[in-house]
């Protein structure tokens, strides 16, 4: 669309002002109006996966020769990405976030068509390392395994390596004291590794009564107590 041809006339302080010269103003901005609604356009840009951080997605439009355009982030409750100012041209849209593959794609803006709308999906490459300090080892187990993350090392508090998946039913209240990677570190989707470093394990000991040996002879009382897995200490004569 192209404007009219405009003369530009100034009025001196104190003189009136025709009817003609005010339409003439009311044409001009009008028809600058309709150049700029007619030669700029906006495409708007929705990010269809669920659960990304909006806040860290950064969505540019690029075209041949000109710098890339950056994108007004959601604000409220609002999901769409909004990128004004675009001539008409083609222009390849662009959305990227931390632990996600870039996601890209192409629109075309004419005069015609105005405004132009464009889903764009992210493909995690990423998650995000999940905290389990604190957590018994069997709690830790569970929240690592919804991620797909194996424990690869396994230590005590006292810097015994203990077999990382089977290291006795006495760790499982174990608390987790250390992990490494550390939280929140950006680790690949699937088949990804943590070494932990857990509580040692406390030592169960158990108890039993002890029956009367009266009567019993020495070899007697001594079978009777290795029955229930007691060993025969010294043994003194009180008749002396």
């Amino acid at each position: 669309m192209a404007l009219n041809p405009f003369i530009a006339r100034h009025v001196n302080p104190g003189e009136p002002l025709t009817a003609q010269a005010w339409n003439d103003v009311v044409d001009g901005v009008d028809g600058l109006h309709k150049h700029l609604a007619a030669s700029s356009h906006a495409v708007r840009v929705t990010i269809t996966t669920p659960g990304v951080d909006l806040a860290t997605v950064r969505v540019t439009a690029t075209r041949t020769g000109a710098p890339p355009v950056e994108a007004v982030r959601p604000v409220s409750t609002d999901t769409t990405y909004f990128i004004p100012g675009l001539v008409p041209g083609a222009y390849t849209v662009r959305a990227e976030a931390p632990g996600y593959a870039v996601a890209t794609g192409n629109v075309t803006i004419t005069e015609a068509a105005g405004d132009v709308s464009l889903d764009l999906a992210l493909t995690a490459t990423h998650v995000p390392m999940p905290t389990v300090f604190g957590m018994t080892l069997t709690q830790a187990r569970t929240a690592l395994g919804a991620k797909a993350i194996t424990v690869s090392r396994l230590l005590d508090t006292q810097g015994k390596d203990l077999p990382p998946s089977t290291p006795g039913p006495e760790y499982d209240l174990s608390l987790v004291l250390v992990q490494s990677p550390p939280p929140g570190t950006l680790v690949p989707v699937g088949g990804s590794t943590v070494a932990l470093a857990v509580a040692v394990a406390p030592k169960i000991e158990t108890t039993v009564e002890v029956p009367s040996m009266a009567g019993l002879t020495l070899v007697e009382a001594k079978k009777a107590l290795e029955a229930m897995g007691l060993v025969l200490g010294k043994v003194q004569n009180l008749q002396k």
